[in-house]
């Protein structure tokens, strides 16, 4: 019993106090200029939480944290060519983000596998996500494998779609579509009734429980869905398109628009007869008032339509005819031409 909680003691001076890790822990191994994980990413916040939520989410199956604020993400080809791994002290510089864990030390990486963090299934070998080899792992480990063909209908194929987010299957193809995988075949004989929310509800044989080989998995064809993100995107789409419309057609309303506006004929006031058929006039602004042409109108004033008593029809004035003085007269006779004598 000492020697365990010594063994507990020491894991935990040499790997951190109070830290809890990740799970799917590989070891700490030698870096080299020649990174041994291509992708990195700088984290001024770095705990191996946090650099392996990050090569989760863009897809990698590896992890590793060095020198208190680097993240590297690795292949599982780049993970099976790492050197042997050295002691797990040669990793002990503090986490940026948690000073109570470390993340590697310098040129030396602590690895993590990326697991599941729930019972997973994905398509392998396709030309779309919609198609592919089935494969699944189970919570908190690691590795994928395959599902047998024997027994697989269409009910498993529902379920498995459905799983994947996917519609309803199209197809179920053998293994000359996609290849056959690697690993251990984890599913065999499934039983599934098609209403199941994840194969891992329906019973299936395990590794060592049945005959399988790879020449056996199962590939699947499903219908494909629209994202929430697609569906976003059309909305936003459409909507753009229908501001766009609405946009344009303001502006050519106001370009086509003609200064003053109609109103309707009044009953007749005073004697004055309306407008000759009831017809509407159109009235001129100029400020406060609107001035009618000729005729029997109405003039506006602060939104309210008043009958005019009286309208005269106002034409040009009569212009007298152009008068033009008379050239004057003169008293003298022209002046003579060159060589003539002025008259006397």
């Amino acid at each position: 019993m000492v020697v365990v909680w010594a063994a507990v003691l020491l894991v935990t001076v040499l790997r951190g106090t109070g830290a809890q890790e990740p799970a799917g822990y590989e070891g700490c191994y030698v870096d080299q200029a020649d990174r041994n994980f291509q992708n990195e990413k700088w984290d001024g916040q770095l705990t191996n939480d946090r650099c392996v939520s990050h090569c989760r989410d863009t897809g990698y199956p590896y992890a590793a944290t060095e020198f208190t604020f680097q993240c590297f993400c690795g292949t599982e080809a780049e993970y099976n060519n790492l050197p042997a791994a050295v002691a797990d002290s040669d990793c002990s510089t503090d986490c940026t983000g948690n000073s109570g864990e470390k993340c590697g030390g310098a040129w030396r990486m602590s690895v993590y596998a990326v697991v599941a963090l729930k019972n997973e299934i994905r398509l392998v070998g396709g030309d779309r996500d919609e198609e592919g080899r089935v494969e699944v792992r189970t919570y908190n480990t690691k590795d994928w494998g395959t599902v047998c063909s024997d027994g697989f209908d269409m009910d498993d194929a529902r379920v498995a779609c459905n799983m994947l987010g996917l519609g309803d299957p199209e197809y179920i193809r053998d293994t000359s579509y996609f290849g056959q995988g690697i690993g251990d075949i984890k599913m065999a004989d499934l039983g599934c009734g098609g209403h199941e929310s994840s194969l891992f509800d329906c019973s299936y044989d395990t590794q060592g429980t049945h005959s399988c080989s790879h020449g056996d998995d199962v590939g699947l064809v499903c219908d494909g869905v629209l994202s929430v993100g697609a569906i976003i995107g059309i909305v936003i789409g459409v909507l753009a398109v229908i501001i766009i419309a609405v946009t344009i057609a303001c502006i050519c309303c106001q370009k086509n628009k003609t200064p003053g506006h109609v109103v309707t004929a009044p009953a007749p006031v005073g004697g004055v007869p309306a407008p000759v058929g009831g017809a509407p006039v159109m009235v001129h602004t100029t400020n406060a008032m609107m001035y009618p042409q000729a005729g029997n109108a109405t003039f506006m004033q602060q939104g309210v339509a008043f009958p005019m008593q009286q309208t005269v029809a106002y034409g040009q004035p009569a212009q007298p005819a152009a008068q033009f003085p008379p050239p004057p007269t003169y008293d003298q006779a022209a002046k003579p031409a060159v060589g003539q004598p002025y008259p006397q």
